[in-house]
């Protein structure tokens, strides 16, 4: 007896594993919930308490920022209806050709509708009754008649069909219309977009206007310059101490951030307009990192794998992305125009984080990039690969 109930031993011990595995599957579940939860809590309190601390900076700077950031929403929204533009008009020529393809077959209906009646005529105006008081043979007869009845079935078929082609071209046409007048609506939605994104534009060109005459002098230009700093070095102090207890690891195989010293990849590759350690503000300033040219909306990628620990706007820096990474480190990218990940988001090597801009300040468009070991910067050049 005890042979035959192995069978059944071995699958309530394989069922007990089965449950053993979906309990620790839905446990891991349940702590990456709530890890997550846990960080995008304390990434709020970080970013509230940078924001308090923002709204007692230069105010014609908190302009700039106001102006920059309504500058992005409007540019997201006309991206965003130029993209169902784009959508919509590829919906229109399809509606288009198949318009075309059912003028066609119509055509072809009418074609073979018409050899039918000359084919019927050619049999004999009197139709049945003719046929029928000829003093043929009469399996002649029988057969002219199947004949005859096949081709008037033939004959109906293909007024049906022609009639299912009208309707099929009368909804189609129906189709295009209501696609064409959606597209022209789009393209008055786009329009209204494009009038604000200027509008936001022009304030921003003002804002930096001022900003730019007021710290004609270096005494100001150093302060502003120095209250930036400033306030991203707060930044990454709150952050770290923050998430000191969430550290990012590295995952299977994968190579931690300082095992990654110089082979990181570039966030996007163009020329340098600002080397770390190069002079700013007469000279009283040092660059903490690399300011890469770039075109404007340039994608920008993640240079290492890592936590989204910050998306905001910072004077100087403009709209920022802030990466947590293993044993401490953080990478920055400044100057974007959008963000396409949110805090508390996990992102790998290579991931399109944002797109390049000139917020902060600057006519130029490009990339700030940096590299730090707590609030500590280090030289880009040790870190990316050639």
């Amino acid at each position: 007896m005890i042979p035959k109930s192995r069978p059944i031993y071995c699958l309530l011990a394989a069922a007990l594993l089965v449950a053993v595995a979906a309990a620790a599957a839905d446990q891991r579940y349940q702590q990456s919930a709530e890890e997550l939860a846990k960080v995008r809590g304390r990434i709020d309190a970080v970013s509230k308490s940078i924001e308090h601390d923002k709204g007692e900076q230069d105010q014609l700077r908190a302009k700039v920022e106001d102006a920059e950031r309504k500058v992005d929403q409007a540019g997201s929204e006309a991206h965003r209806i130029a993209a169902q533009i784009e959508l919509q008009t590829a919906e229109v020529n399809q509606a288009q050709a198949q318009q075309a393809a059912a003028g066609r077959r119509l055509a072809e209906q009418k074609e073979a509708l018409a050899r039918q009646l000359r084919a019927s005529y050619m049999m004999g105006r009197g139709g049945k009754a003719e046929l029928l008081l000829s003093q043929q043979d009469p399996d002649r007869i029988d057969r002219m008649l199947v004949y005859y009845d096949s081709l008037n079935r033939a004959r109906a078929a293909s007024i049906q069909a022609i009639n299912t082609e009208i309707a099929k071209v009368a909804e189609l046409q129906r189709q295009y219309q209501s696609r064409l007048e959606a597209l022209h609506a789009l393209q008055d939605s786009r329009q209204k977009a494009l009038s604000v994104l200027e509008a936001d534009r022009q304030e921003r060109a003002e804002a930096m206007s001022k900003v730019s005459q007021r710290i004609a002098g270096e005494a100001e230009e150093l302060k502003g310059l120095q209250a930036s700093e400033k306030q991203l070095g707060d930044l990454l102090e709150q952050l770290r101490q923050a998430l000191a207890d969430v550290p990012v690891e590295p995952e299977g195989n994968e190579k931690s951030f300082p095992e990654m010293r110089g082979k990181m990849a570039w966030p996007l590759r163009g020329d340098l307009l600002a080397r770390y350690g190069d002079s700013k503000a007469g000279g009283r300033l040092q660059w903490k990192g690399w300011w890469i040219k770039a075109d404007e909306g340039e994608p920008v990628h993640a240079s290492s794998r890592g936590r989204v620990a910050y998306v905001g706007w910072l004077s100087s820096y403009g709209l920022i992305v802030v990466l947590q990474h293993e044993k401490g480190f953080f990478t920055l990218y400044g100057h974007n125009s959008a963000v396409t990940k949110t805090a508390g988001e996990w992102v790998a090597a290579g991931d399109v984080i944002a797109k390049a801009g000139n917020t902060g300040g600057y006519e130029q468009p490009g990339l700030y990039f940096e590299v730090r070991r707590g609030t500590e910067p280090m030289d880009p050049k040790d870190w990316l690969g050639r």
